[in-house]
C-alpha cells in the first residue's frame, strides 16, 4: 500500500504535464490555421457580401489600370480592369477601359465586345441621369472606337452642352466630325477647344487638317462643276450638229445647175 501511495502522485504529475503539452499544441495549430487563412486572402476577390466595399475596390482597380495603361503596361492594365469587373460587373468605365487595353494588345474582337458592353451600361446611366456629362462623353468614346462616328458626334456634342468648359469633349467632337468629313463643324469645335486651352497643340494641328479638308472639298466641287459645264457644252454642240444634219437630209438635194427650160415645138401650119 505504501508503494502505491508513492506512485499515485507521480502519475498525477505526468498527466498534468501531458495535458499542458496538448493545450500548447492546440493553440499553435489554431494560430497556424489562422495565419494560412489570412495568407490566402481570408475572403475571395469576388466576395460581394459588402457591396460598398466591392464598389470602392473596383473603382480603385480602375484607377490603377488607367495608370498602367498610360505607362504602356497594357497586360497589367487589362488584368486590373478584369478584376474590377469581377467585383463590379456593371461598372461601365471598367468595360470601356478594358476595351482600350485589349485594343492596345491587338485583341480586337474582345475589345469590341467590351465597347458594346460599355455602351449598354452608359445608356442605362444616361436614362437614369440625363445630365451626366461624363457618361455622354464616355459613350461617345465607345462609339468612336467602334467607328460609329455619327453616334459619337451626337454624344460628344451633348457632353459639350452639359459641360461647356470641357476642352477634351470639344477636341474629340472635332476629331469625330473630321472622320465624317464635316470640316466646318470640326473647325468650329477645334476653335472652341483652343479657346479653353490655347496650349493644346493637338487642336492646333487638327484645325489645320480640317481647313485642308474643307479646301479639298471646295476644289473638288469646283472641278465637278467645271466638268459638268463642259459636258453640257459638248452635249449642246452635238445636239446642234445633229439638228443641222437632219435638216439638210430631210429635203431634196440642191441641184448644182438648174435644168434648161425645154423649147416649145413650133405650131404646125394649118
Amino acid at each position: 500500500m505504501a508503494t502505491s501511495s508513492v506512485i499515485l502522485p507521480s502519475a498525477r504529475k505526468f498527466l498534468v504535464v501531458a495535458a499542458a503539452l496538448l493545450l500548447v499544441l492546440g493553440i499553435c495549430a489554431c494560430r497556424r490555421g489562422s495565419k494560412n487563412a489570412n495568407a490566402n486572402g481570408g475572403t475571395s476577390a469576388g466576395d460581394n457580401s459588402d457591396p460598398e466595399k466591392s464598389k470602392r475596390e473596383a473603382q480603385a482597380l480602375v484607377v490603377q489600370g488607367k495608370e498602367l495603361y498610360k505607362n504602356d503596361q497594357d497586360e497589367q492594365a487589362a488584368k486590373a480592369f478584369e478584376d474590377a469587373i469581377r467585383l463590379q460587373p456593371d461598372l461601365a468605365e471598367a468595360h470601356l477601359r478594358l476595351g482600350m487595353a485589349y485594343a492596345a494588345l491587338e485583341r480586337k474582337p474582345e475589345a469590341d465586345d467590351s465597347y458594346r458592353k460599355a455602351i449598354e451600361l452608359y445608356r442605362k446611366l444616361i436614362q437614369s441621369n440625363p445630365k451626366d456629362a461624363e457618361s455622354f462623353f464616355n459613350l461617345g468614346e465607345a462609339h468612336g472606337f467602334l467607328h460609329q462616328d455619327e453616334e459619337a458626334v451626337r454624344n460628344y456634342r451633348q457632353a459639350t452642352r452639359l459641360r461647356p468648359d470641357d476642352e477634351e469633349a470639344f477636341y474629340q467632337l472635332g476629331m469625330a466630325e473630321i472622320r465624317l468629313a464635316h470640316y466646318p463643324e470640326a473647325t468650329a469645335a477645334f476653335k472652341k477647344a483652343l479657346e479653353l486651352d490655347p496650349d493644346d497643340y493637338r487642336a492646333t494641328d487638327a484645325i489645320e487638317i480640317a481647313k485642308e479638308g474643307a479646301q479639298r472639298i471646295k476644289e473638288g466641287k469646283k472641278h465637278a462643276e467645271d466638268m459638268l459645264k463642259k459636258e453640257q457644252e459638248n452635249e449642246n454642240a452635238n445636239a446642234n450638229g445633229n439638228a443641222n444634219t437632219n435638216s439638210n437630209s430631210s429635203g431634196r438635194p440642191t441641184p448644182k445647175r438648174t435644168p434648161a427650160t425645154p423649147k416649145r415645138s413650133p405650131a404646125k401650119p394649118q
